[in-house]
């Protein structure tokens, strides 16, 4: 009797194989496990799920083998077994490692039920026993099943009958189709190490063509879709044609039309009817519940602006505008003073004219304008000259502010602060969005809104523009919104301008200096999604070399946005001199003065007045 074949087949049949074989693929296993997974990750978790006893008893023998060798790493062991009851075994799986002898044991373990809550791609290595001729359909129904739960990072290893360990996975893009399940070899254990660098290889590099829905709205400056559905512009727009340029993928778009298009995009995600949904969309904590967010790519600022008409000069400002209210009273008090003086000079000098003509003299003094009649005494002249220097000087400063009011289009001064435009009781006109925003921060809950019923993002600014008498109104929106909104707003102005021939003002937005909060903008997947991984490494290629900030520049001209009030007031503090120059005139006035008036008493000091 061949006692030798006798041997072979029982442990074809059995399941069982040579000890040497075992110690080959318990090599290859733990140089997978500690120079591929461990290398990456602390832990790992271990699951055993087989029909076949004799299988069983094959890992069990090999695990005995593996463990005698695996040094000091954590370990989590999870053990499905059939016809118990399945119930979830908590623990964290990042990385895992699966021992199974067919598809229909492997779906028992429900990897789906862990992974449906992750905002990252799992990996998963899997050891198939089986034999030669069904390891093909057995490997081919795995990958379908972790294509159908979004498991991008599976692979398999196998063991063939001639003792070769081979390492496959799947590519669901390719030339051939855009679910492609076919099992590919990826690579091989050559009794001590691999032959390729990898085990878990990126698959999302080229997509050969294949669509990715997107769902989509018109929302400038972010994402510009033309009528024909597809994406012409906007920062965000210009990152996903760049997406689908590097990963060569075609854009799908579902284009939205509810009232509340982000509302609806999370729902789509969330039913796995859209793969990715992007377009000024404020990453959150409960959006992240129902979709996964890749990395922030995009900070803005949620700011209040303010439309300048509202708060242009009436004739009476513009005739005060030059000096504030302080400065005017000391004019007036300065006026006050220099008839006063002028009526003693008279009176005491007893100079002989009408009254009708000293005050046409000092009248004509302040606007510039030779006097009437000069003076018989020295200090009546001296007086009107320094006066008249005094006024020249204020004359000067008022001419030139006046002028640059008219020529820059200066305009009342508004609130600097939130702080102001809660104690003045302005009224912020918002979207029902960015009311959910505002109603969050608790420096402006407690103002009073005006929530239109229309979600797009320039509703806002476009009721101000449309009602400029309204007083003690503003908006509130992204930074980005008012500079899009001033750009296109003078670019119509201008257009209708060389219509008319007459030169059309434009509405403009100024902007409260202080951030109302900081938003970071990001890109929504299904919740899970197979591309949550190479997206992020795209797009923090992008943030690295600058690409988005460039793109942001294109479609926002600061140059339409100034970013502080530029008006200039000039107080006490600016034009303390003049005031000076008063008070010494006004001093060496009354030296002169007191001397005159001793020269009608003294007849030395009559030779100095001569």
């Amino acid at each position: 009797m061949n006692i030798t074949g006798l041997l072979s087949t029982y442990c074809d049949l059995s399941g069982e194989q040579e000890n040497q074989i075992n110690e080959f693929v318990a090599r290859a296993l733990l140089h997978i496990v500690h120079h591929h997974i461990l290398s990456v990750t602390p832990s790992l978790v271990l699951i055993l799920c087989c029909r076949s006893e004799h299988t069983c008893n094959f890992y069990n023998e090999m695990m005995s083998t593996l463990f005698r060798n695996w040094g000091l790493a954590p370990l989590q062991i999870v053990k499905v077994e059939q016809g118990v009851p399945w119930r979830p075994v908590a623990g964290r799986r990042h990385f895992n490692v699966i021992f199974t002898d067919s598809f229909a044991a492997f779906s028992e373990i429900r990897m789906e039920y862990y992974a449906r809550e992750y905002n990252y791609n799992e990996h998963y290595f899997i050891f198939l026993q089986a034999r030669d001729h069904l390891l093909q359909q057995e490997m081919r129904q795995i990958f379908e099943y972790c294509w159908r739960y979004h498991l991008i990072h599976c692979s398999v290893q196998v063991q063939k009958s001639n003792g070769d360990v081979l390492i496959y996975s799947y590519y669901p893009f390719s030339e051939r189709s855009c679910a492609d399940m076919s099992p590919r070899l990826i690579n091989r254990y050559n009794g001590s190490t691999l032959l390729e660098p990898e085990i878990f290889p990126r698959k999302l590099r080229n997509l050969f063509g294949c669509p990715l829905r997107c769902a989509l709205w018109n929302v400038p400056p972010f994402v510009a879709i033309r009528s024909d559905s597809s994406v012409s512009g906007g920062y965000e727009g210009r990152l996903l044609l760049t997406l689908a340029e590097r990963m060569n993928f075609s854009i799908a778009v579902r284009q939205l039309q509810a009232k509340n298009v982000r509302d609806e995009a999370l729902e789509l995600l969330r039913r796995h009817e859209a793969d990715l949904s992007l377009g000024g969309i404020r990453q959150t904590v409960d959006r992240s519940l129902m979709a996964t967010s890749t990395h922030n790519y995009y900070q803005t600022r949620e700011v209040f602006g303010i439309l300048d008409s509202s708060f242009e000069l009436s004739s009476l400002d513009i005739l005060f505008y030059p000096y504030r209210l302080q400065i005017w009273l000391a004019i007036a008090g300065v006026l006050a003073l220099s008839a006063l003086l002028q009526l003693a000079i008279e009176r005491l000098l007893r100079e002989t004219r009408p009254e009708s003509r000293l005050w046409l003299n000092l009248e004509l003094i302040f606007v510039g304008m030779p006097l009437l009649v000069a003076p018989r005494s020295h200090t009546g002249r001296l007086y009107c000259l320094l006066l008249m220097l005094y006024t020249l000087i204020i004359r000067t400063v008022y001419q030139g502010l006046l002028y640059h009011l008219i020529r820059t289009h200066q305009l009342n001064r508004w609130p600097q602060s939130i702080d102001a435009l809660v104690l003045q009781n302005y009224t912020v006109v918002v979207t029902p969005v960015v009311h959910e925003v505002l109603s969050e921060i608790p420096s402006v809950q407690h103002m009073t809104f005006r929530i239109l019923a229309d979600v797009e993002e320039g509703a806002a600014l476009e009721y101000l523009a449309a009602n400029p008498q309204k007083s003690r109104h503003v908006s509130a929106s992204a930074l980005d919104m008012y500079i899009h909104f001033n750009r296109l707003s003078a670019e119509r102005a201008q257009r209708l301008g060389q219509r008319t021939g007459q030169p059309v003002e434009a509405d403009h937005f100024e902007i409260i200096a202080e951030d109302i909060v900081s938003m970071q903008m990001t890109m929504y997947l299904s919740k899970h999604s197979f591309l949550i991984d190479h997206l992020n490494d795209e797009i923090m290629w992008m943030r690295s070399v600058g690409l988005i900030s460039i793109w942001a520049r294109w479609e926002l001209f600061e140059s339409y946005l100034r970013n502080e009030q530029a008006f200039k007031q000039l107080g006490l503090v600016e034009l303390y001199a003049m005031f000076l120059l008063v008070m010494l005139g006004h001093l060496l006035s009354l030296f002169i003065f007191l001397l005159e008036l001793l020269s009608q008493r003294l007849v030395q000091l009559q030779r100095l007045f001569l």
